[in-house]
């Protein structure tokens, strides 16, 4: 669905940010999840959710398409 380099809005926890995939699509507790990299350098693991898709919760530790 997504390629490395591909740039995307994440949500670290503190609010959108541009990053971008440097790690495919992998499996975390039985969820697939992204490697993103943060705007700090450090590489998280995310799950994809688009703005619909998200719950009460909000969108943190997430990212949507550009």
């Amino acid at each position: 669905m997504f390629e490395v380099g591909e740039h995307v809005w994440a949500d670290f926890g503190d609010g959108k940010v541009l990053a971008h995939i440097v790690r495919g699509a992998h499996e975390v507790e039985g969820e697939t999840k992204y490697g993103v990299q943060a705007p700090d350098g450090s590489t998280r693991s995310l799950a994809y959710r688009e703005p619909a898709d998200r719950d009460e919760g909000g969108s943190g530790l997430t990212f949507w398409k550009i």
